[in-house]
């Protein structure tokens, strides 16, 4: 009887240890156009436990109605002023990264003129850990970078947090990261704080996907990427015939999309 109920203890324990939930809250820059962190800042967080993550920002609900509309200047290298619209674009929903780790696979959407839904195996990250270190808030994070779908990344990861999560589809570390960006600081995120574990009632949960919306393969996904090009290419042909004295610059992926190929 009595080992009956040690071996019922510890499966419990281990039950809620695999159950134990955290919440991270990040600030996530998008900068496509000019780089260096200059771009509109929208508020994002991720709930996760030791089996799955959930991440989302650019949502409704998470910001305020002035910062829709923001603008900001900013000077460039040249010492040129240059104004910026730093208005978030967001939707009810808004742009979601869901990755299970036993299922090994990885859902997304994003909002590109029309919500795109996303389902992928998980993509493979190589990291490189690097013996650098810094302080994020309270916590010792170690450095890790790696090239993922069009850029490199610099990630600071927390080893006291150890699950392999990280804010969008950054992933596979040995801690939890903190913070993260591109070499040219396009895309960023920086960390805002953290509660792990947490009793906040936000679940670690999958999307929910409209009834009759089709969900793209990551193939499927360049391919969409590639049809919005060529269609911005197009009105801008046509822009040109109709205002020849203007110019109008041919867009490229990396300034549209944050991964691209």
């Amino acid at each position: 009887m009595k080992s009956k109920f040690l071996v019922f203890t510890l499966l419990f324990n281990l039950f809620i240890y695999a159950q134990q939930k955290g919440i991270i809250y990040y600030g996530q820059i998008n900068a496509l156009d000019i780089g260096n962190a200059k771009g509109p800042d929208s508020n994002a967080y991720m709930v996760f436990n030791k089996e799955q993550s959930y991440y989302v920002t650019a949502k409704d609900s998470l910001e305020k109605v002035e910062k829709l509309n923001q603008e900001s200047t900013f000077e460039n290298e040249e010492g040129n002023t240059r104004s910026i619209h730093l208005g978030i674009k967001v939707s009810k929903q808004g742009d979601q990264v869901v990755y299970n780790i036993a299922k090994k696979t990885m859902w997304s959407n994003l909002l590109y003129r029309t919500q795109v839904y996303i389902k992928e195996v998980v993509p493979e990250m190589n990291w490189k850990i690097e013996k650098v270190t810094k302080k994020i808030g309270q916590f010792n994070c170690q450095k890790a970078t790696t090239f993922f779908r069009g850029r490199n990344y610099t990630a600071w990861f927390c080893p006291e947090i150890s699950v392999p999560f990280g804010p969008w589809k950054l992933h596979g570390l040995p801690g939890l990261i903190l913070e993260a960006y591109d070499t040219n600081k396009f895309i960023s995120w920086y960390f805002k704080s953290v509660e792990y574990p947490t009793k906040n009632l936000e679940n670690v949960k999958y999307m929910s996907i409209p009834h009759g919306i089709s969900i793209k393969n990551y193939n499927e996904f360049l391919n969409f990427q590639k049809e919005q090009q060529i269609k911005t290419i197009e009105k801008n042909r046509m822009a040109q015939k109709q205002f020849p004295n203007a110019t109008f610059n041919d867009p490229i992926a990396a300034n549209m999309f944050l991964e691209f190929q």
